[in-house]
Protein backbone atom coordinates (compact mmCIF):
# COMPACT_ATOMS: atom_id res chain seq x y z
CA UNK A 1 0.00 0.00 0.00
CA UNK A 2 1.44 3.47 -0.81
CA UNK A 3 2.08 5.61 1.31
CA UNK A 4 1.21 9.72 1.28
CA UNK A 5 2.70 12.77 2.81
CA UNK A 6 -0.31 15.28 3.24
CA UNK A 7 -0.80 18.87 4.44
CA UNK A 8 -4.60 19.19 6.36
CA UNK A 9 -6.40 21.62 8.43
CA UNK A 10 -7.78 20.95 11.37
CA UNK A 11 -11.50 21.70 12.88
CA UNK A 12 -9.91 25.15 14.09
CA UNK A 13 -7.65 25.66 11.12
CA UNK A 14 -4.76 24.65 12.23
CA UNK A 15 -2.38 23.57 9.51
CA UNK A 16 -0.72 19.84 10.29
CA UNK A 17 1.65 17.76 7.64
CA UNK A 18 2.25 14.17 8.03
CA UNK A 19 3.01 10.79 6.18
CA UNK A 20 0.02 8.21 6.13
CA UNK A 21 -0.66 4.69 4.00
CA UNK A 22 -3.81 4.64 1.98
CA UNK A 23 -4.72 3.22 -0.99
CA UNK A 24 -5.74 6.06 -2.76
CA UNK A 25 -4.96 9.88 -2.33
CA UNK A 26 -9.08 9.81 -2.08
CA UNK A 27 -9.13 7.26 0.38
CA UNK A 28 -6.54 9.37 2.05
CA UNK A 29 -8.63 12.22 2.88
CA UNK A 30 -11.63 10.72 3.28
CA UNK A 31 -9.68 9.09 6.35
CA UNK A 32 -8.66 11.67 7.58
CA UNK A 33 -12.04 13.88 7.16
CA UNK A 34 -13.23 11.46 9.42
CA UNK A 35 -10.50 11.89 12.24
CA UNK A 36 -11.49 15.82 12.22
CA UNK A 37 -9.05 16.95 9.35
CA UNK A 38 -9.83 18.60 5.82
CA UNK A 39 -6.72 17.49 3.97
CA UNK A 40 -5.31 20.50 1.17
CA UNK A 41 -2.42 18.48 -0.47
CA UNK A 42 -0.86 15.37 -0.74
CA UNK A 43 1.95 14.02 -2.25
CA UNK A 44 3.08 10.14 -2.49
CA UNK A 45 6.26 8.50 -1.35
CA UNK A 46 8.89 7.15 -2.99
CA UNK A 47 10.21 4.62 -0.84
CA UNK A 48 12.75 3.45 -3.25
CA UNK A 49 14.35 6.81 -3.52
CA UNK A 50 14.65 7.50 -0.12
CA UNK A 51 17.02 5.50 1.43
CA UNK A 52 15.69 6.45 5.43
CA UNK A 53 12.03 5.14 4.23
CA UNK A 54 13.62 1.86 3.53
CA UNK A 55 15.83 1.72 6.71
CA UNK A 56 12.91 2.92 8.50
CA UNK A 57 11.57 -0.58 8.32
CA UNK A 58 14.07 -1.74 10.20
CA UNK A 59 14.54 0.58 12.65
CA UNK A 60 13.31 -0.34 16.05
CA UNK A 61 10.64 1.20 17.95
CA UNK A 62 12.53 3.31 20.70
CA UNK A 63 10.80 3.69 24.49
CA UNK A 64 10.09 7.68 23.68
CA UNK A 65 8.27 7.12 20.81
CA UNK A 66 5.65 4.32 23.01
CA UNK A 67 6.20 6.79 25.57
CA UNK A 68 4.63 9.82 23.52
CA UNK A 69 2.06 7.24 22.09
CA UNK A 70 0.74 6.09 25.61
CA UNK A 71 0.61 9.78 26.52
CA UNK A 72 -1.30 11.08 23.46
CA UNK A 73 -3.60 7.61 23.35
CA UNK A 74 -4.80 8.42 27.19
CA UNK A 75 -5.55 11.74 26.30
CA UNK A 76 -7.68 11.29 23.86
CA UNK A 77 -9.60 9.09 25.14
CA UNK A 78 -9.94 10.84 28.68
CA UNK A 79 -11.37 13.76 26.40
CA UNK A 80 -14.32 11.33 25.13
CA UNK A 81 -12.62 10.17 21.33
CA UNK A 82 -13.50 6.87 20.45
CA UNK A 83 -10.91 4.94 20.18
CA UNK A 84 -11.02 4.03 16.64
CA UNK A 85 -10.73 7.36 16.33
CA UNK A 86 -8.29 8.15 18.82
CA UNK A 87 -5.92 5.22 17.02
CA UNK A 88 -6.62 6.70 13.27
CA UNK A 89 -5.70 10.16 14.61
CA UNK A 90 -2.25 8.84 15.91
CA UNK A 91 -1.76 7.13 13.15
CA UNK A 92 -2.02 9.96 11.00
CA UNK A 93 0.79 11.87 13.05
CA UNK A 94 3.16 9.42 13.91
CA UNK A 95 6.54 9.91 12.50
CA UNK A 96 7.98 6.36 12.97
CA UNK A 97 7.54 3.81 10.56
CA UNK A 98 6.94 0.99 12.10
CA UNK A 99 4.94 2.13 14.68
CA UNK A 100 2.62 3.92 12.44
CA UNK A 101 2.17 0.97 10.49
CA UNK A 102 1.06 -1.38 13.62
CA UNK A 103 -0.69 1.36 15.38
CA UNK A 104 -2.63 1.31 11.52
CA UNK A 105 -3.74 -2.31 11.47
CA UNK A 106 -4.72 -2.23 15.35
CA UNK A 107 -7.23 0.31 14.32
CA UNK A 108 -8.56 -1.57 11.05
CA UNK A 109 -8.73 -4.78 13.59
CA UNK A 110 -10.78 -2.43 16.14
CA UNK A 111 -13.13 -1.29 13.38
CA UNK A 112 -13.11 -4.98 12.30
CA UNK A 113 -14.47 -5.56 16.16
CA UNK A 114 -11.61 -7.00 17.71
CA UNK A 115 -10.40 -5.99 21.18
CA UNK A 116 -7.90 -3.79 21.65
CA UNK A 117 -5.84 -6.05 23.78
CA UNK A 118 -6.33 -8.53 21.02
CA UNK A 119 -5.03 -6.65 18.50
CA UNK A 120 -2.02 -5.33 20.32
CA UNK A 121 -0.88 -8.89 20.63
CA UNK A 122 -0.46 -9.64 16.86
CA UNK A 123 2.31 -6.44 17.46
CA UNK A 124 4.88 -8.33 20.47
CA UNK A 125 7.54 -6.31 18.96
CA UNK A 126 6.03 -3.04 19.17
CA UNK A 127 3.68 -2.99 22.00
CA UNK A 128 5.28 -4.57 25.38
CA UNK A 129 3.85 -7.46 27.13
CA UNK A 130 3.04 -4.83 30.21
CA UNK A 131 0.93 -2.28 28.06
CA UNK A 132 -1.37 -5.00 26.90
CA UNK A 133 -2.13 -6.49 29.60
CA UNK A 134 -2.80 -3.63 31.36
CA UNK A 135 -5.01 -2.53 28.54
CA UNK A 136 -6.60 -5.78 28.75
CA UNK A 137 -7.61 -5.16 32.28
CA UNK A 138 -9.08 -1.62 31.35
CA UNK A 139 -11.01 -3.34 28.94
CA UNK A 140 -12.62 -6.07 31.27
CA UNK A 141 -13.23 -3.16 34.28
CA UNK A 142 -14.10 -0.65 31.86
CA UNK A 143 -12.03 1.96 32.87
CA UNK A 144 -9.80 1.59 29.55
CA UNK A 145 -8.57 5.56 29.98
CA UNK A 146 -8.35 5.84 33.50
CA UNK A 147 -5.87 2.94 33.45
CA UNK A 148 -4.27 3.90 30.02
CA UNK A 149 -3.82 7.39 32.10
CA UNK A 150 -1.79 5.95 34.80
CA UNK A 151 0.31 3.70 32.94
CA UNK A 152 1.02 6.82 30.58
CA UNK A 153 2.14 8.29 34.34
CA UNK A 154 4.07 4.95 34.64
CA UNK A 155 5.91 5.67 31.26
CA UNK A 156 6.50 9.15 32.11
CA UNK A 157 8.29 8.07 35.13
CA UNK A 158 10.37 5.79 33.59
CA UNK A 159 11.48 8.24 30.78
CA UNK A 160 12.23 10.54 33.44
CA UNK A 161 14.38 8.46 35.15
CA UNK A 162 15.75 6.98 31.30
CA UNK A 163 16.64 10.82 31.12
CA UNK A 164 18.56 11.53 34.22
CA UNK A 165 20.76 8.74 33.66
CA UNK A 166 22.01 9.94 30.27
CA UNK A 167 22.36 13.80 31.52
CA UNK A 168 24.45 11.92 34.42
CA UNK A 169 26.76 10.03 31.92
CA UNK A 170 26.82 12.39 29.44
CA UNK A 171 29.76 15.00 31.37
CA UNK A 172 31.55 11.83 32.30
CA UNK A 173 31.64 10.42 28.82
CA UNK A 174 32.86 13.39 27.20
CA UNK A 175 35.81 13.43 29.61
CA UNK A 176 36.80 9.91 28.92
CA UNK A 177 36.73 10.76 25.03
CA UNK A 178 38.62 14.04 25.66
CA UNK A 179 41.29 11.92 27.97
CA UNK A 180 41.51 8.65 25.48
CA UNK A 181 41.86 11.42 22.46
CA UNK A 182 44.59 13.72 23.53
CA UNK A 183 46.42 10.40 24.56
CA UNK A 184 45.98 9.34 21.10
CA UNK A 185 47.40 12.39 19.65
CA UNK A 186 50.51 12.42 22.13
CA UNK A 187 51.28 8.81 21.49
CA UNK A 188 50.54 9.05 17.54
CA UNK A 189 51.85 12.70 16.93
CA UNK A 190 54.02 13.48 19.17
CA UNK A 191 56.23 10.75 20.78
CA UNK A 192 57.31 9.92 17.57
CA UNK A 193 58.95 13.19 16.53
CA UNK A 194 60.88 13.39 19.90
CA UNK A 195 61.91 9.85 19.31
CA UNK A 196 63.55 10.71 16.06
CA UNK A 197 65.71 13.08 18.53
CA UNK A 198 66.64 11.41 21.05
CA UNK A 199 67.49 8.26 18.89
CA UNK A 200 69.68 11.01 16.94
CA UNK A 201 71.63 12.32 20.01
CA UNK A 202 72.42 8.66 21.19
CA UNK A 203 70.46 9.56 24.65
CA UNK A 204 69.42 6.30 26.92
CA UNK A 205 65.43 6.06 26.88
CA UNK A 206 64.13 5.58 30.60
CA UNK A 207 61.51 2.67 30.86
CA UNK A 208 58.18 4.70 30.75
CA UNK A 209 59.42 6.54 27.07
CA UNK A 210 60.30 3.26 25.63
CA UNK A 211 56.57 2.38 26.33
CA UNK A 212 55.02 4.67 25.05
CA UNK A 213 57.71 4.40 22.00
CA UNK A 214 56.83 1.08 21.35
CA UNK A 215 53.27 1.73 21.82
CA UNK A 216 53.22 4.56 19.42
CA UNK A 217 55.05 2.10 16.54
CA UNK A 218 52.36 -0.65 17.47
CA UNK A 219 49.33 2.24 16.58
CA UNK A 220 51.13 3.77 13.93
CA UNK A 221 51.79 0.73 11.96
CA UNK A 222 49.26 -1.82 13.71
CA UNK A 223 46.18 0.43 14.21
CA UNK A 224 43.67 -1.79 11.30
CA UNK A 225 44.67 -4.60 13.35
CA UNK A 226 44.01 -3.13 16.95
CA UNK A 227 40.28 -1.70 15.74
CA UNK A 228 39.38 -5.08 13.94
CA UNK A 229 40.25 -6.34 17.71
CA UNK A 230 38.56 -3.96 19.90
CA UNK A 231 35.28 -4.41 17.04
CA UNK A 232 35.58 -8.49 17.71
CA UNK A 233 36.44 -7.73 21.62
CA UNK A 234 32.80 -5.97 21.58
CA UNK A 235 31.09 -7.92 19.92
CA UNK A 236 32.54 -11.15 21.89
CA UNK A 237 31.29 -9.83 25.10
CA UNK A 238 28.08 -8.12 23.82
CA UNK A 239 27.25 -11.74 23.13
CA UNK A 240 28.56 -13.00 25.75
CA UNK A 241 26.41 -10.54 28.15
CA UNK A 242 23.50 -12.17 26.25
CA UNK A 243 23.90 -15.28 27.58
CA UNK A 244 22.58 -16.97 31.01
CA UNK A 245 25.99 -17.14 32.17
CA UNK A 246 27.11 -13.94 30.72
CA UNK A 247 23.91 -11.66 32.03
CA UNK A 248 23.95 -13.97 35.34
CA UNK A 249 27.81 -12.74 36.04
CA UNK A 250 27.28 -9.16 34.87
CA UNK A 251 24.07 -8.51 36.34
CA UNK A 252 25.45 -9.52 40.06
CA UNK A 253 28.76 -7.55 39.44
CA UNK A 254 27.01 -4.21 38.74
CA UNK A 255 25.29 -4.68 41.92
CA UNK A 256 28.39 -5.42 43.94
CA UNK A 257 30.28 -2.40 42.54
CA UNK A 258 30.96 0.59 45.30
CA UNK A 259 28.99 3.67 44.36
CA UNK A 260 27.55 2.30 41.02
CA UNK A 261 26.40 -0.69 42.86
CA UNK A 262 23.42 0.86 45.37
CA UNK A 263 22.80 3.07 42.76
CA UNK A 264 21.70 0.42 40.51
CA UNK A 265 19.82 -1.67 42.79
CA UNK A 266 17.75 1.72 43.59
CA UNK A 267 16.93 2.06 39.94
CA UNK A 268 16.27 -1.78 40.13
CA UNK A 269 14.06 -1.46 42.68
CA UNK A 270 12.36 1.51 41.74
CA UNK A 271 11.08 -0.33 38.17
CA UNK A 272 10.10 -3.59 40.34
CA UNK A 273 8.08 -1.02 42.36
CA UNK A 274 6.12 1.11 39.69
CA UNK A 275 5.82 -1.94 37.44
CA UNK A 276 3.75 -4.14 39.99
CA UNK A 277 2.06 -1.32 41.62
CA UNK A 278 0.87 -0.54 37.93
CA UNK A 279 -0.24 -3.65 37.32
CA UNK A 280 -2.16 -4.03 40.42
CA UNK A 281 -3.44 -1.02 40.67
CA UNK A 282 -4.71 -1.80 36.91
CA UNK A 283 -6.79 -4.80 37.83
CA UNK A 284 -4.00 -7.27 36.55
CA UNK A 285 -4.01 -10.73 38.80
CA UNK A 286 -1.02 -10.69 41.25
CA UNK A 287 0.56 -14.03 39.32
CA UNK A 288 0.11 -12.64 35.99
CA UNK A 289 1.42 -9.01 37.42
CA UNK A 290 4.51 -10.80 39.12
CA UNK A 291 5.41 -12.91 35.49
CA UNK A 292 5.29 -9.81 34.21
CA UNK A 293 7.74 -7.68 36.39
CA UNK A 294 10.01 -10.86 36.22
CA UNK A 295 10.40 -10.54 32.70
CA UNK A 296 11.01 -6.79 33.03
CA UNK A 297 12.67 -6.52 35.88
CA UNK A 298 16.21 -5.70 34.26
CA UNK A 299 17.94 -7.43 36.29
CA UNK A 300 18.37 -11.08 36.78
CA UNK A 301 19.35 -11.36 40.16
CA UNK A 302 15.95 -9.24 41.07
CA UNK A 303 14.29 -11.19 38.41
CA UNK A 304 14.98 -14.30 40.36
CA UNK A 305 13.24 -12.77 43.75
CA UNK A 306 10.52 -12.09 42.02
CA UNK A 307 10.42 -15.37 40.45
CA UNK A 308 10.72 -17.05 44.05
CA UNK A 309 7.72 -14.82 44.87
CA UNK A 310 5.84 -16.02 42.26
CA UNK A 311 5.90 -19.23 43.38
CA UNK A 312 5.44 -18.49 46.61
CA UNK A 313 2.29 -16.34 45.80
CA UNK A 314 1.27 -19.80 43.65
CA UNK A 315 1.47 -21.96 46.80
CA UNK A 316 -0.48 -19.32 48.88
CA UNK A 317 2.14 -17.77 50.49
CA UNK A 318 2.83 -13.64 50.53
CA UNK A 319 5.32 -11.59 49.12
CA UNK A 320 7.70 -10.27 52.32
CA UNK A 321 9.32 -12.83 53.12
CA UNK A 322 10.10 -14.33 49.88
CA UNK A 323 11.98 -11.13 49.73
CA UNK A 324 13.61 -11.29 52.93
CA UNK A 325 15.45 -14.82 52.24
CA UNK A 326 16.64 -13.68 48.77
CA UNK A 327 18.59 -10.89 50.40
CA UNK A 328 18.45 -8.66 47.50
CA UNK A 329 16.04 -6.23 48.94
CA UNK A 330 16.57 -3.82 51.89
CA UNK A 331 14.99 -4.19 55.31
CA UNK A 332 12.37 -1.11 54.43
CA UNK A 333 11.09 -1.93 51.47
CA UNK A 334 10.57 -5.23 53.30
CA UNK A 335 8.82 -3.94 55.89
CA UNK A 336 6.99 -1.10 53.74
CA UNK A 337 5.35 -4.35 51.16
CA UNK A 338 4.93 -6.71 54.44
CA UNK A 339 2.37 -3.69 55.56
CA UNK A 340 0.64 -3.44 52.45
CA UNK A 341 -0.17 -7.18 52.42
CA UNK A 342 -1.37 -6.87 55.97
CA UNK A 343 -3.57 -3.76 55.13
CA UNK A 344 -4.58 -4.83 51.68
CA UNK A 345 -3.43 -1.58 50.63
CA UNK A 346 -0.33 -3.20 48.71
CA UNK A 347 -0.11 -1.58 45.21
CA UNK A 348 -0.44 2.46 47.91
CA UNK A 349 2.79 0.96 49.33
CA UNK A 350 4.50 -0.02 46.20
CA UNK A 351 3.83 3.74 44.88
CA UNK A 352 4.81 4.94 47.70
CA UNK A 353 8.17 2.63 47.99
CA UNK A 354 8.66 3.82 44.45
CA UNK A 355 8.30 7.88 44.54
CA UNK A 356 11.13 6.78 47.55
CA UNK A 357 13.41 5.43 45.15
CA UNK A 358 12.94 7.73 42.90
CA UNK A 359 14.37 10.48 44.72
CA UNK A 360 17.06 8.04 46.39
CA UNK A 361 18.35 7.50 42.97
CA UNK A 362 17.69 11.56 42.05
CA UNK A 363 20.19 11.97 45.03
CA UNK A 364 22.36 8.74 43.90
CA UNK A 365 22.97 10.00 40.35
CA UNK A 366 24.33 13.66 42.09
CA UNK A 367 26.65 11.74 44.55
CA UNK A 368 28.03 9.42 41.58
CA UNK A 369 28.84 12.35 39.72
CA UNK A 370 30.36 14.06 42.18
CA UNK A 371 32.32 11.49 42.38
CA UNK A 372 33.31 10.06 39.40
CA UNK A 373 34.32 14.00 37.39
CA UNK A 374 37.10 14.22 39.97
CA UNK A 375 38.12 10.47 39.06
CA UNK A 376 37.83 11.09 35.37
CA UNK A 377 39.95 13.71 35.70
CA UNK A 378 42.45 12.52 37.77
CA UNK A 379 43.03 9.66 35.59
CA UNK A 380 43.08 12.30 32.52
CA UNK A 381 46.14 13.90 34.76
CA UNK A 382 47.77 11.09 35.63
CA UNK A 383 47.86 10.19 31.89
CA UNK A 384 49.04 13.14 30.49
CA UNK A 385 51.52 13.39 33.19
CA UNK A 386 52.81 9.81 32.19
CA UNK A 387 53.33 11.21 28.34
CA UNK A 388 54.87 14.38 29.54
CA UNK A 389 57.11 12.64 31.58
CA UNK A 390 58.22 9.97 28.91
CA UNK A 391 58.97 13.28 27.10
CA UNK A 392 60.89 15.62 29.68
CA UNK A 393 63.08 12.81 31.08
CA UNK A 394 64.97 12.19 27.97
CA UNK A 395 65.19 15.75 27.07
CA UNK A 396 67.06 16.48 30.41
CA UNK A 397 69.42 13.39 29.69
CA UNK A 398 70.02 15.34 25.87
CA UNK A 399 70.69 18.82 27.86
CA UNK A 400 73.49 16.64 30.05
CA UNK A 401 74.79 14.81 27.28
CA UNK A 402 74.97 18.38 25.23
CA UNK A 403 76.74 20.11 28.29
Amino acid sequence: MPSYRYLARDERGKAVSGTMTAPTPEALAEQLKRTGYLVTRTQEVREASSAGAVLGRFRGVSSDDLVLFNVQLAKLIQVGIPLVTSLKTLEAQTEHRRLREAIGRVAEAVEAGQAFSEALTRHPRVFSKLFINVVQAGEVSGKLDEILNRLAVFHQRQAELRQQLKTALTYPTLLLVLGVAIAIFLIVGIIPKFMTIFQEAGVPLPLPTLILYHLSVWMRHDWVWAVAGLGMLGVALRGWRTTPTGRRWFDTWVLRLPVIGPLARKIVLSRFARTLETLLSSGVPILEALTIVEQTAGNVVIADAVHTIHTSVRQGGGIAEPLKVSREFPPMAIQMIAVGESSGTLDHMLKELADHYDQLVTYGLKRAIAFVEPLFLIIMGGMVAFIMASILLPMFRLVNVIR
